[in-house]
């Protein structure tokens, strides 16, 4: 039962239990114990005894004398003991627990009030604070979950600016080359060959740039159902890796590939290749001239892994974690807007994988940066040939 509960539960009972205890003492004033039931008490004690003095009296002719009769009479209870004061008593204790419980009840929803209201006005970093968090019944539990659901609905505008900031920058860079380009082939024909073959690379990266950003809305959105059928991840990932190598040659970068004997899987072609071809381009792209990508697919008892590691400076430890988030950059001198490892996220969740990242350590240091793609093997599945 929650805690917010019990304690209403409890001053309602507490209250009872004084009023009880009040009606009792009303009840029971005289110098017998208050806990005695009423045929115990001693005669002429409290409302429950007889009158001790008779109603009439006998005069010297034998009958009975009426006009002598003294009416009964009841002793006065003591001051502390009469029912007004017991009354303005529960009154008042009833008062002071019902404004203890409005200042309890009100005070954290007055604090919850303005913190939506700051929401309202477009101030996404609102935060409750921690005397508010900290408690431990419902309205702590609240809080928290409104400091959580502020701070992603923060981050999540945060990324919507970045991405307009970024693919702005991104589309209007090889616009401008194109402009420019195309300026030089009007003046110049001899340059016109040349031109049109750089305005082909530039339409090219555009083309790249608009399929990423359509590819994750389509993922994040669910537009994207999910195909299960037989796969050779084996040569799905060489695929990959003969496109990747001829980037890697251009810039004096080496791609070792490693190929086990493996058996067929369930998923998505296109999905899967999109996510091993974002993971594998990102180390080419990330290590430096002269350096070595490794990929390599072994199996696992019932998984498959596909583990992409680089030479490179790798991502701070603070940033490991935010890796997936859409439109992060660790390293926002390169080139990209932030989508590859997070299309390859939902790509891989898709098919029932999962992805891990992680530095590589060597005496202590980053000494370079590694991707491992996990896929389930199908209990039915061949071996692969």
């Amino acid at each position: 039962m929650n805690k917010l509960f019990w304690r209403f539960f409890l001053v309602f009972w507490a209250t009872l239990l004084m009023a009880v205890v009040l009606v009792r003492l009303t009840f029971t004033w005289d110098d017998a114990p208050p806990w005695l039931p009423p045929d115990k008490l001693p005669v002429g004690a409290g409302f429950f005894s007889q009158p001790s003095i008779p109603a009439y009296s006998v005069n010297a002719a034998g009958t009975a004398d009426f006009s002598a009769a003294v009416a009964p009479t009841h002793p006065v209870p003591p001051f502390w003991r009469r029912p007004m004061l017991h009354l303005a008593v529960l009154l008042a204790a009833s008062i002071l627990f019902s404004w203890v419980l409005a200042r309890h009840i009100v005070a954290p929803v007055r604090q919850l009030k303005q913190a939506l209201a700051g929401l309202a006005t477009d101030n996404w970093r609102t935060q409750l604070g921690s005397k508010l968090t900290s408690r431990q019944d419902e309205f702590g539990s609240l809080s928290r979950n409104f400091n959580q659901m502020a701070g992603q609905a923060a981050e999540a505008i945060a990324s919507q600016r970045r991405l307009l900031h970024d693919v702005s920058h991104e589309l209007r860079s090889p616009l401008a080359r194109m402009q420019i380009l195309t300026g030089l082939a009007a003046q110049s024909p001899s340059y016109a060959g040349l031109a049109m073959e750089k305005i082909e690379q530039e339409a090219s990266k555009l083309d790249a740039l608009v399929t990423e950003i359509l590819t994750f809305s389509r993922l994040e959105s669910g537009a994207v159902s999910a195909e299960h059928i037989d796969i050779n991840l084996a040569e799905l990932v060489a695929s990959v890796c003969d496109d990747a190598r001829l980037e890697a040659d251009s810039s004096n970068k080496s791609l070792w590939l490693h190929l086990e004997n493996v058996p067929l899987i369930k998923g998505d072609p296109s999905l899967l290749y999109s996510a091993i071809e974002n993971v594998i381009r990102n180390a080419v792209k990330y290590t430096p001239p002269y350096s070595e990508v490794s990929v390599c697919l072994r199996q696992h008892q019932q998984r498959l892994s596909l583990q992409v590691r680089d030479q490179g400076p790798g991502v701070a430890p603070q940033h490991l974690s935010k890796l997936f988030t859409p439109f992060f950059r660790a390293q926002s001198s390169h080139n990209g807007i932030g989508l590859g490892l997070s299309i390859a996220k939902r790509a891989t969740e898709a098919c029932n994988g999962s992805i891990y990242v992680a530095n590589i350590m060597t005496n202590n240091e980053i000494s370079g940066f590694s991707v491992e793609i996990c896929l389930p093997v199908n209990s039915s599945s061949v071996q692969a040939e």
